[in-house]
């Protein structure tokens, strides 16, 4: 269906155009009207319709004027001059601009259609031309991309020629997803998400997507690449990770950014809940910080003796840190991770006959299908978290001390006081009753101020868009977390972030 615009100053001309003919049935809808020569180029660089109807004469303003203004800010439509006079220097005016249809009014119904016709088949035919054009220019640039002969674009003139207007070039990729419906989906997506943005390429290749910018600086890059992400994640629910490589100023050099962002990719495990990385955002190491791994064990089993979960989650979130300082593998970080559990396990084994902990297949099963390294770690806490509370008694204020570290820790969860009960082997009756006994409010509000809390500091210190911060604290509904925002704080999260920046 081609898009087309009207533009008559006459009401009666534009509602007999829109009831001339059966639109529809030949493949056309009107999209809109102008009723001047201002409010038609307004409507020609909004709409960007395939066709328009343009009328010679508008007030203040001859229709090949408002043909070549449009011209020269970038449109590429097809036009027909409608008037009411036969005076083809109008027509040759047109011819300058690339305008090759003219009819007179009043109207002709079949001639109009023909006209129609004809200019939809060219333009079926200029668009097949520019995708198969395009397929041809993405196949060269895949193959030079991904060949390791770099004088394969040397006598491609074409490719040369179209970007040789660029003066800076960066590829980013996404990586692959599981299941084949959602690898064609993501490049479906990708395609949809990046068309307005123009200056952009957008290639499968092997191991995902490659986007190629041209002529953007890295601010707006982050910021399309965090854009992008966000809906990505959300139509596909999985996790998206983007990697972006050096800036290049030349084509020939596109393979650089190319391999940086590549070897990048190897990082997924270390920054899968970070989204975006590029070599400046993970090349800060500390190689300084000492590692001991028998420290670490008795460390953490000191904590889980004395039920101190605030320390046991610190001591997770520093190896955490560490591990990504000093660029481990997954394996090797998995492998490090087992032995921490099975070693804690046989030291509690022998001094806690009661306490209850997984069969070793199970916890070496559990690490190793975790996608990344805050899962593994989030498990680890999770699991002596819940070996503390069966080592450190049963008093109710021991109990929600527990609840709450809990719930400090694990507030983007879907949490739900059933869901605690269970962990903490408690009636959830019960527990609700003993909570607000306690801490003098019930669960739910609780849980609301910790997400509101924690979404205060992501909108401020991480610098993260509303709808990001509503999932990263737990929230499903965007609705339901601007209310309860504005509930705790007394004003919507964007007046919040914006108050904050005016401060800093």
């Amino acid at each position: 269906m081609l898009n087309v615009l009207i533009i008559d100053d006459e009401p009666n001309v534009r509602l007999g155009l829109r009831k001339i003919m059966p639109w529809q049935e030949n493949g056309f809808q009107v999209c809109g009207e102008g009723q001047d020569a201002e409010d038609g180029f307004e409507k020609i660089m909004t709409l960007l319709p395939d066709i328009v109807l343009i009328d010679i004469k508008l007030p203040g303003k001859l229709g090949t004027d408002v043909i070549k203004e449009a011209r020269e800010a970038g449109y590429v439509g097809k036009f027909i001059i409608v008037s009411g006079y036969s005076n083809f220097e109008y027509a040759k005016t047109g011819i300058k601009y690339g305008v090759k249809s003219y009819i007179l009014k009043p109207v002709d119904e079949d001639e109009l259609i023909d006209l129609l016709l004809q200019l939809k088949t060219e333009i079926e035919n200029e668009k097949l031309w520019q995708q198969e054009k395009k397929i041809v220019q993405y196949t060269k640039l895949h193959n030079f991309i991904l060949d390791e002969n770099d004088e394969s674009l040397e006598e491609d003139n074409q490719i040369k020629e179209e970007y040789s207007k660029y003066e800076k070039f960066r590829v980013a990729l996404i990586s692959e997803v599981d299941g084949y419906d959602k690898k064609i989906k993501l490049e479906e997506l990708v395609k949809e998400q990046l068309k307005s943005y123009g200056d952009v390429d957008v290639i499968k290749i092997d191991m995902g997507i490659l986007i190629l910018f041209k002529d953007f600086n890295n601010k707006r890059i982050n910021s399309i690449a965090s854009e992008l992400k966000g809906k990505l994640s959300k139509k596909l629910h999985e996790n998206i990770f983007i990697t972006i490589g050096c800036e290049v100023n030349n084509i020939r050099k596109i393979k650089q950014s190319y391999k940086e962002a590549k070897k990048l990719l190897i990082k997924r495990f270390l920054f899968l809940e970070k989204g975006i990385i590029s070599k400046k955002s993970v090349e800060k190491i500390d190689m300084n910080k000492s590692f001991n791994f028998d420290t670490v064990v008795e460390k953490i089993y000191s904590y889980v003796e004395i039920s101190d979960v605030e320390k046991i989650i610190s001591k997770f979130r520093d190896l955490e840190k560490l591990v990504i300082q000093r660029n481990y593998s997954e394996e090797q970080i998995k492998v490090m991770c087992i032995k921490i559990f099975l070693d804690l396990k046989q030291k509690l084994n022998s001094d806690y006959d009661e306490i209850a902990i997984k069969a070793n297949e199970e916890i070496i099963e559990n690490i190793y299908s975790q996608i990344s390294l805050k899962h593994v770690i989030d498990y680890l806490i999770e699991n002596f978290n819940n070996i503390a509370n069966q080592i450190g008694g049963t008093s109710s204020d021991n109990i929600i001390k527990r609840v709450i570290n809990y719930m400090n820790t694990n507030y983007y969860k879907d949490l739900k006081l059933e869901i605690l009960a269970e962990i903490f082997n408690y009636n959830s009756a019960y527990l609700g009753k003993l909570f607000k006994s306690n801490v003098g409010e019930n669960f739910n509000t609780y849980l609301d101020k910790i997400r509101i809390e924690k979404a205060k500091c992501f909108l401020v210190e991480e610098k993260l868009k509303v709808y990001q911060v509503c999932e990263k604290v737990g929230y499903k509904n965007i609705d339901y977390f601007h209310s309860k925002f504005k509930k705790y704080v007394g004003t919507s999260p964007l007046n919040y972030k914006k108050q904050c920046d005016e401060e800093m």
